[in-house]
């Protein structure tokens, strides 16, 4: 750079020198000297010292020597000297613009290319339009050059229309490569500025995940389907990451219209059968609740605790007819809500029964025991099973911690149910202390599972994170 910089700086010194020379000889040849010093400058502009070093240290060489020749008063060789460097420097741009407009094209291609993969086309339509367009021109204007430049070459028999010819071409091996640079220039802003924009296809990938995330949930991870669609989603932030918009956009567009499908075949499938097992717990704490004799409750001081019963009993039947009418309409959504709700309604109903009846902790064993055998000793051995494999649910951590193991009884674990364990908090409304303690693996507070493992924080104090064990 440094002596480019001292080679322009030099030949500015030329032409101002002859400039200075006009006033006091005319014959000085003055046009010839401007014209070499232009040509000379655009070879070095157009990087000739790098595509064409011979023809372009010629030229410089005899642009020096024709404004020595002209400091000396040497006209005739002035002359020669400019007129042999105008040529040098047009032998140099003959060899560099064909080449130097191939080395943009590729570059603006590659640009433009990058760009669409950013989705400018979407995200900066104008900018990328603008690209797409310089480009076009570029194209046009070499192919031009090309055509004039064999036309060039051809010509063997007029040499003033043979240079000029050539003229003609280098001035449009130039435009193109001036057109190709300005498409490299709108093609790089646009990739900015959809890069910027990203943002919108992260949500968009996060909704498609959140979509697949609730069809695994209702699958129970059982659909190959489901996790194809998520690699895919992954694979499509991994295009986002590296600039690839409109790849990823597709994946992603894929991804949206499996993950619909999936859903709905998880959905209603769990519809169905969250449904069918609201339908069980709700016909449990109907004929529980039938064993009651309403003359005795509603004649004591139990009156209250009875009407909330079957206030709550009848709520979860109305629950459980909402859930039926929203699964015929196929509103699997809405249906599961109301299936969970019957449920929760139901488990309270039954609990509160058996309070009524003064058996709390006989209800409780009686729905999570083997069924009892006929003989008294068979009868001991089960029980003091059952509360063995009870107190293998639950496991003790430090700083007061649990961990509860989720089962399968009839009816179903709840957080309502397992905070009302003697052996947790004997209390069932502080059943949001283990929600919020498992926050990360309990997406819906009426959602349990068997085997899931659930960390119990203390019944007091703040609940803070589970100790490590």
């Amino acid at each position: 750079m440094l002596r480019k910089e001292k080679t322009a700086v030099f030949l500015s010194g030329l032409v101002l020198f002859s400039i200075g020379f006009v006033n006091c000889a005319q014959e000085m040849p003055v046009k010839e000297l401007l014209l070499a010093k232009t040509q000379v400058e655009r070879a070095e502009r157009l990087s000739a010292e790098e595509y064409a070093p011979e023809e372009y240290s010629e030229a410089k060489k005899s642009l020096i020597s024709a404004n020595e020749f002209a400091s000396q008063e040497n006209a005739s060789d002035s002359k020669k000297s400019a007129d042999y460097a105008i040529s040098k420097a047009y032998d140099a741009l003959e060899k560099t613009l064909p080449k130097l407009a191939a080395k943009s094209r590729e570059e603006a291609v590659t640009a433009i290319d990058a760009a669409d993969e950013a989705y400018a086309s979407e995200y900066t339509p104008e900018e990328f339009k603008n690209a797409v367009t310089a480009r076009d021109a570029g194209e046009t204007k070499l192919a031009q050059a090309d055509a004039s430049l064999a036309s060039y070459l051809r010509e063997d028999k007029d040499e003033t229309a043979k240079e000029l010819k050539r003229t003609v071409a280098l001035q449009e091996y130039e435009d193109a490569h001036n057109h190709f640079l300005e498409a490299t220039k709108f093609s790089e802003s646009a990739k900015k500025v959809a890069l910027d924009r990203s943002g919108s296809i992260r949500q968009s990938a996060d909704e498609v995940d959140a979509v697949l995330e609730k069809a695994y949930t209702y699958s129970k991870g059982g659909n190959p389907a489901i996790d194809e669609e998520k690699a895919r989603v992954a694979s499509a932030r991994e295009d986002i990451a590296a600039g690839r918009l409109k790849t990823a956009d597709e994946k992603i567009k894929t991804a949206r219209l499996a993950s619909a499908s999936l859903l709905q075949g998880s959905i209603k499938d769990h519809a169905k059968n969250r449904n069918g097992q609201a339908r069980e717990v709700v016909e449990d704490a109907n004929a529980r609740f039938g064993e009651l004799n309403a003359e005795n409750y509603l004649k004591s001081n139990a009156k209250e605790s009875y009407a909330s019963t079957q206030e709550n009993l009848g709520a979860s039947n109305e629950s459980l007819q909402a859930s039926g009418n929203l699964l015929e309409q196929e509103k699997y959504d809405d249906s599961i809500a109301q299936s969970e709700e019957a449920i929760r309604l139901a488990e309270i109903s039954i609990d509160q029964v058996e309070t009524l009846k003064g058996k709390t902790t006989v209800a409780k064993k009686d729905r999570t025991a083997v069924e009892p055998q006929a003989d008294t000793k068979t009868s001991t051995t089960t029980e003091t099973n059952g509360d063995k494999a009870a107190s293998a649910q639950v496991e003790e951590l430090s700083g007061g911690w649990k961990r509860y193991t989720v089962e399968k009884s009839n009816p179903a674990d709840c957080l309502w149910r397992i905070a009302d364990r003697e052996d947790i908090y004997n209390d069932a409304k502080l059943w949001p202390r283990i929600f919020e303690a498992n926050r990360k693996s309990i997406r819906n507070k009426n959602l349990i599972y068997p085997k899931q493992r659930l960390n119990i924080p203390p019944k007091t104090g703040k609940i803070g994170s589970a100790p490590k064990q």
